[in-house]
């Protein structure tokens, strides 16, 4: 089954030691993008969080944000850095000696002043609790991707089934193509001989060279070939976006060529509404994994 390269998902999960945050996002890209966001304590694990990633993303761009805190979180995390104190009092005092500055550094004026605080990042949260969110998170958001890849694929083998309708079309007009050309050219050579009568051997030599030129067998019967090979591909598991806008491509160079072959005004018409679908497939194709 297919997979969308969008998708969303969110978790918060409850510890003895704390509360987990995490928010997972996906969107179309060429490439494996991740983006992962963790508290300091946490950069330790950033590798092993990006391979659990790619177990279950192929492609796409992945935005992650991990958050720790502790049960009733309190100022208790907020320090002073007495050491940057210690400096800005002694900064102060040095400068009232030396240039003779008068006035004094309020509370209010050292707080306004950088580093005076710190505050430590609230994780404690064990591993194996800190890996099974993780996973979680991830499983939540293949959920997601997987939901949003079978409307996908459920629309493509709709445009499938469209366009293997109109070939049968086309084909069934062959014939009478056949017959129209044969009527046309008898009637031309009628014009062109002096009295009236026909070589057949040459009526049967100008058909054939003409069908030669025209016959859009070969190319009907690959179109059909590349339908069938794309609604096998629909089917793995596999990341088979890249391949299946390869086979659209192939649809479309097939296409194209039975246009400018059937010089007839009704397989125009049809060849038409495929290349409608096809871009509509390819619309499609460009968000799958």
């Amino acid at each position: 089954m297919i997979r969308s390269m969008t998708g969303f998902s969110r978790i918060e999960k409850e510890f003895i030691e704390g509360k987990f945050y995490g928010e997972a996002r996906s969107l179309n890209n060429r490439y494996l993008e991740i983006n992962l966001r963790l508290p300091k304590l946490d950069y330790s694990f950033e590798h092993l969080f990006r391979e659990r990633i790619k177990k279950y993303i192929k492609r796409g761009k992945i935005d992650i944000v991990i958050k720790w805190e502790k049960p009733n979180s309190t100022l208790s995390n907020l320090k002073i850095n007495e050491d940057a104190v210690r400096m800005y009092l002694e900064a102060t005092k040095f400068l009232k000696n030396k240039y003779k500055i008068k006035g004094a550094l309020t509370i209010e004026q050292l707080f306004a002043t950088k580093d005076i605080f710190i505050y430590e990042e609230n994780n404690n949260l064990p591993e194996n609790n800190l890996t099974a969110s993780f996973e979680e998170l991830l499983k939540k958001l293949d959920e997601e991707r997987k939901k949003e890849g079978r409307i996908i694929d459920k629309d493509l083998k709709l445009r499938i089934k469209t366009i293997s309708s109109i070939i049968k079309e086309i084909e069934k007009q062959i014939p009478n193509i056949i017959k129209t050309h044969e009527r046309r050219l008898r009637e031309r050579l009628k014009e062109i001989t002096k009295d009236g009568v026909l070589d057949e051997s040459r009526v049967l030599q100008e058909l054939g060279l003409y069908m030669e030129r025209v016959d859009i067998a070969e190319e009907i019967t690959r179109l059909k070939g590349h339908l069938k090979n794309f609604k096998e591909t629909l089917s793995s598991d596999d990341a088979v976006g890249r391949k299946l806008d390869f086979i659209i491509q192939e649809m479309v160079r097939e296409t194209n060529t039975i246009g400018s072959k059937a010089c007839d005004f009704t397989i125009s018409e049809k060849v038409v509404q495929i290349k409608v679908e096809l871009e509509k497939m390819r619309e499609q194709v460009q968000n799958v994994e």
